[in-house]
């Protein structure tokens, strides 16, 4: 896994790994609701709760969530695809005919599958990202539990179960060591982003 790659097979390669979908929202001081989409938003911590997002450093919605200190992650259900793609389209009015009701961390839209409330704890800069940490302040789930928005490869989903579960105990048995077998290694005209 030496050959080299640029940024396009970069993002094919992480579009691989399915993701769940949040939009990020926030008000200004002045009361003005903003937010943007997030597929990088994941849990950190249990004790205390701790949440994680990445932002683009140039992300005029990043400096809003600054002014704020406080923001609302709200989880998006399988219905809310193109809810999504609006809060990913910039220079836009994002909340055009998007039905939301106001909380103290930001705005919750409506028929998410679930609502937290988070104030940033710490940043990090990663590249050409911010790293935000946050701690949850609170949380709730709707009640209707419509099904997840999944991100994979480009495109929209939703989740199916599989029909081969984890065991009853929810825990994978142990193997002892050796139990796997090795494939053998890739050529390199078989590497992402190697010459063909």
């Amino acid at each position: 896994m030496v050959a080299p790659f640029d940024a396009t097979d970069f993002r094919r390669t992480l579009g691989c790994l399915p993701t769940g979908v949040t939009v990020i929202t926030a008000a200004t001081p002045s009361g003005r609701p903003v937010g943007m989409a997030c597929n990088s938003f994941v849990s950190v911590s249990l004790e205390p709760p701790l949440v994680m997002f990445c932002a683009g450093d140039a992300s005029s919605t990043l400096t809003d969530l600054r002014s704020s200190g406080t923001f609302c992650v709200n989880i998006l259900g399988s219905a809310q695809g193109a809810l999504c793609r609006q809060f990913s389209v910039k220079g836009i009015d994002r909340f055009a005919g998007v039905r939301w009701t106001e909380s103290a961390a930001g705005p919750e839209l409506c028929d998410a599958l679930a609502w937290m409330s988070c104030a940033i704890d710490t940043e990090h800069v990663a590249g050409d990202h911010v790293i935000i940490i946050a701690r949850v302040t609170g949380l709730r789930v709707n009640q209707d539990e419509p099904e997840p928005l999944v991100f994979h490869r480009g495109r929209f989903g939703s989740f199916r179960e599989s029909t081969e579960p984890l065991a009853v105990t929810g825990t994978l048995t142990r193997q002892g060591p050796g139990g796997g077998t090795r494939a053998p290694s890739a050529t390199p005209s078989a590497t992402p982003g190697a010459a063909g």
